[in-house]
């Protein structure tokens, strides 16, 4: 009799008691599992939008570095229309007697039927085929990439403002 309960209060003893406290359930694992997951989401994807914030600031002093040439060009084309017997831009660059068209990482080039300046960007900007459309009778900048999903871009925010 002593065997019967004996081994009736050890299988109740097993059943009310706690698990092995060393052992990890499936719970704990997972939940260790995300967090180790966030972590990695967290520090991975800082790190990638440092290295982003840094490329389009070097896009950013790249296309900057550009605007006083370009300006210098508009103002040259403006003050060509003032000395102009017909009050007319200039209908080639030549015109307009400026020291150069290469702009480091961007190329300049004048439309003389649309009377507006195109800065084509280069390779060494980062992308190049990026044009910047400025028509002088509207007084309007515009921006035509081919490719905006790829990065650098222009954005609207460094256009100048008038």
């Amino acid at each position: 009799m002593s065997d019967t309960t004996n081994t009736a209060a050890t299988k109740t003893s097993q059943v009310n008691g706690l698990a092995d406290p060393n052992k990890v359930s499936l719970v704990e694992l997972i939940m260790i599992l995300l967090l180790v997951g966030l972590i990695f989401v967290f520090f991975f994807g800082m790190r990638q939008l440092k290295m982003d914030k840094a490329a389009e600031a070097l896009a950013q002093t790249k296309f900057e570095a550009m605007l006083p040439t370009l300006q210098s060009a508009i103002n040259a084309a403006e003050e060509f229309k003032k000395t102009d017997d017909f009050g007319e831009y200039p209908f080639d660059i030549s015109q307009l007697n400026l020291p150069t068209t290469d702009l480091g990482d961007f190329t300049l080039e004048y439309n003389g039927e649309t009377f507006s300046f195109v800065v084509t960007s280069k390779e060494s900007f980062g992308k190049a085929g990026i044009k910047l459309n400025y028509v002088l009778a509207d007084r309007s900048f515009s921006v035509d990439d081919p490719a905006p999903e790829r990065k650098p871009t222009i954005k609207d925010e460094w256009l100048p403002q008038e």
